[in-house]
């Protein structure tokens, strides 16, 4: 009997050892990032950035206008050969405004990607550091939850605080 009762007790050990607490935390990622003093300078530098692209676009919208202009001007006193050349002209600056715009837009989004990521790394290490030493098992996003139990904790202010920032 004493055998039995010994073998249950080793079988059942690794389950108590596998017991142990769940602690769950949880914060808005997103609003945490706007809370940051260095997404100013990301917003200031992007900024920049947008303003060179708009305004070398305006500059290709005021030459296409231009030129659209002098063509409706022009274009009962022109020859057939000079009408078709200033045409595909036109349609040519039209193409290259619309590439240079999808141009634009991909390269600012590259430069917001490059300019953000140091800081969601910033983040990442602050929410790694603020789980190892106030021992939570997980931490969720609460922009992607379905549930939040009263159980689980806010550590935003936690990170925050790691982080440097005050409210």
């Amino acid at each position: 009997m004493v055998k039995r009762l010994l073998a249950v007790l080793l079988c059942a050990m690794p389950l108590f050892a596998n017991a142990q607490a769940v602690k769950l935390g949880h914060l808005d990622v997103n609003s945490l990032f706007l809370k940051l003093p260095e997404l100013k300078d990301v917003e200031t530098k992007l900024k920049e950035v947008q303003t060179s692209y708009e305004t070398e676009m305006k500059r290709m919208e005021e030459e296409y206008t231009r030129k659209a202009s002098e063509y409706q001007q022009n274009v009962a006193a022109m020859d057939e050969t000079i009408k078709k050349n200033r045409e595909e002209e036109l349609l040519s600056l039209q193409e290259k405004m619309k590439n240079y715009f999808q141009i634009a837009q991909n390269a600012l989004q590259q430069k917001q990607e490059e300019l953000q990521n140091p800081i969601r790394e910033k983040i990442l290490a602050a929410i790694k550091a603020v789980s190892e030493e106030n021992g939570f098992t997980y931490i969720f996003d609460t922009n992607a939850l379905l549930f939040k139990s009263a159980s689980a904790t806010d550590i935003t202010d936690l990170v925050l605080k790691k982080l440097g920032v005050t409210k």
